[in-house]
């Protein structure tokens, strides 16, 4: 039934929100929806647990001069409770910490998602055709990898935790030894820095075309049927080779970086234990320091590794988040296929509507303006006036195929409708939000796309209750009730399962299920065969709470249409029955035939 309420202009770009950078996105991903609080808690959680980690050498070295060394049982009993509950500390800590950064992490991955999938799902659509295996690469483990940034900075931090508490350790221990490793950490970390160059370029080149041969694999995957068709199986093959070669030597030229650096790193550590561990024996055989403490400045050398490895790392993984902010943020700011309407013409637009006038059977038309109208265009986009109006069938024959496609795209608010082209209740829609467009006009492409669910959820996508005469007007209940389970049928791979005549006619009934009062349905029947198609055209009279505009040259279809325009026969648009186009027009029977 058609809305009775008046369609709102679309509202002004006043406050246009600021651009989404890459800064943005990881503010965004850290501190958003009171994430700040999950990274408090994490990084806490992971600084108390390197801490704890780095005090259990010093203990035992403690324990070994305390207790051991003066063969004290009670001391020995006392410092082994002191190590038990450092262990306990370590333990509790670590689970905090990952508990906490986890819940952030996934959080803020999500919301990653969310807003990928609302640029995509947006009603003025976006400028650039993106291939959906890039979208979800994006949304997926892009957006992981952006919000892993909260791992990072848990790590990051409690690396620098280790490091500053291994250095207080051996201070106290040995003013030379802390001093060595003080001097010696930030050298280590340039050196780690530099080495890390070629491993960051790499890996951006690796993600990169890692998710551009994703992105032609979901292609070809979902289009292998038309592909066997065309005959074209070999060159998608070739083409998808060629990227995932692409990808698989960028692949191997960021392990071998990464193995170099990994291999650079471990050499680096281990020199710098082994010159801790040789200074310490030294000033123990001068009786500098103590055995126990001999044996502390060890452990802690030890244990410094890993945090100083871990702080060398962090431009790399930092490196690798910023490319995939970078993918999302681009994603995020791609323009609008439909720009927003100027604030003069939303102010022009926002006039007084003529109200609803009632009509026979409960439906309603807008005063005397029509339902839908197209106006009359010149230059690439020469499209034949018509108008429609409930109740009406008008079909609409354009010879070149491109342009049938473009007026579908435009009626379906999916490629911008110049100014004065298309009006609806009397306004023009290039001055009305898409979302209310589109509550008033359905105009799905031809190409029009099964999702996993039952053929239930598929026709009926908007409710559950399935229309009697639209599954009968696309007649669809011939093979749905051979199916193995009717309508509740699982329909996989996007209803590869099923025949193209099949297929078509489950998007039809879709299409018939919409609410909307104006239904634009192009070539509906190119591959049913005759005798379905005249079932399917014969139902298309049971909509009489509609506006349908069909676009297409089946004289099958045309037949049941109150009026036909044509556009570009002979350079001039003409109106008129099917019947009368077929006596009148030579250019009307050579494109439809008779």
């Amino acid at each position: 039934m058609p809305s009775s309420t008046a369609l709102p202009p679309c509202p002004p770009e006043r406050n246009k929100p600021p651009s989404w950078t890459v800064s943005r996105l990881f503010r965004f991903a850290l501190l958003a929806n009171g994430r700040w609080k999950l990274l408090l808690v994490g990084c806490a959680g992971f600084i108390l647990h390197q801490v704890s980690e780095a005090l259990v050498p010093a203990t035992i070295g403690a324990a070994v001069d305390k207790a051991i060394s003066p063969n004290d049982a009670g001391a020995l009993l006392w410092w082994l409770g002191a190590l038990a509950v450092v262990f306990v500390v370590l333990a509790l800590s670590w689970r905090i910490g990952t508990l906490a950064t986890n819940r952030s992490f996934l959080y803020g991955s999500h919301d990653l998602r969310q807003l990928a999938v609302e640029r995509t799902l947006h009603p003025r659509g976006m400028a650039a055709r993106r291939a959906p295996g890039e979208i979800v690469a994006i949304a997926s483990s892009d957006a992981d990898r952006v919000a892993g940034l909260s791992w990072l900075i848990g790590g990051g931090l409690a690396a620098t935790a280790g490091v500053v508490t291994s250095a207080v350790t051996l201070l106290l221990i040995s003013v030379p030894l802390g001093i060595a490793v003080l001097v010696a950490t930030p050298v280590m970390l340039i050196v780690m820095h530099r080495l890390t160059k070629p491993l960051e370029d790499r890996s951006d080149v690796e993600q990169s075309s890692a998710a551009r041969a994703g992105a032609l694999a979901t292609d070809f995957v979902t289009g292998s049927r038309p592909l066997k068709g065309l005959g074209a199986e070999e060159a998608a093959v070739t083409r998808y080779t060629a990227a995932s070669r692409t990808s698989l030597l960028a692949g191997l030229r960021a392990v071998r970086s990464r193995s170099a650096y990994n291999g650079a790193s471990t050499a680096l550590s281990a020199a710098f234990l082994a010159g801790i561990a040789f200074y310490a024996a030294w000033f123990a055989l001068q009786g500098s320091i103590t055995v126990g403490q001999l044996v502390a400045v060890v452990g802690v050398a030890q244990f410094v590794q890993g945090p100083m490895a871990a702080l060398g790392f962090l431009s790399v993984e930092l490196a690798r988040k910023r490319a995939s902010a970078a993918r999302i943020a681009a994603l995020l700011e791609e323009p609008e296929a439909v720009p927003a309407p100027s604030e003069e013409s939303t102010t022009a637009a926002s006039g007084p509507a003529s109200d609803p006038a009632p009509l026979p059977g409960g439906a309603t038309a807008f005063g005397p303006a029509p339902l839908l109208e197209l106006r009359r265009s010149e230059g690439a986009a020469a499209f034949p006036p018509f108008t429609a109006s409930v109740g009406e069938i008008v079909g609409v024959v354009l010879p070149d195929s491109s342009q049938a496609r473009l007026l579908v795209d435009t009626l379906g608010f999916r490629t911008p409708a110049p100014p004065g082209l298309v009006s609806i209740h009397g306004r023009d829609a290039a001055d009305l939000d898409p979302v209310h467009v589109r509550s008033t006009i359905f105009a799905d492409s031809h190409d029009g796309v099964l999702f996993r669910g039952s053929v239930r959820e598929n026709v009926a996508a908007a409710d559950t209750t399935l229309q009697e005469r639209a599954m009968a007007a696309a007649a669809v209940g011939d093979f749905v009730s051979q199916l193995p389970e009717g309508t509740e049928t699982v329909l996989t791979g996007h209803g590869q399962s099923l025949s193209g005549g099949q297929r078509q006619r489950l998007v039809l009934g879709r299409s018939l299920h919409q609410q909307q009062p104006v239904l634009v349905l192009h070539d509906p029947t190119t591959a049913v065969d005759t005798a379905t198609e005249a079932v399917i055209a014969d139902g298309l009279r049971h909509f009489p709470d509609k506006a349908l505009v069909l676009v297409t040259t089946s004289p099958t279809l045309l037949a049941v249409c109150h009026r036909v325009v044509v556009g570009g026969v002979g350079g001039a648009s003409e109106t008129g029955t099917h019947r009368d186009l077929l006596a009148s027009s030579a250019g009307y029977r050579e494109v439809v035939g008779s």
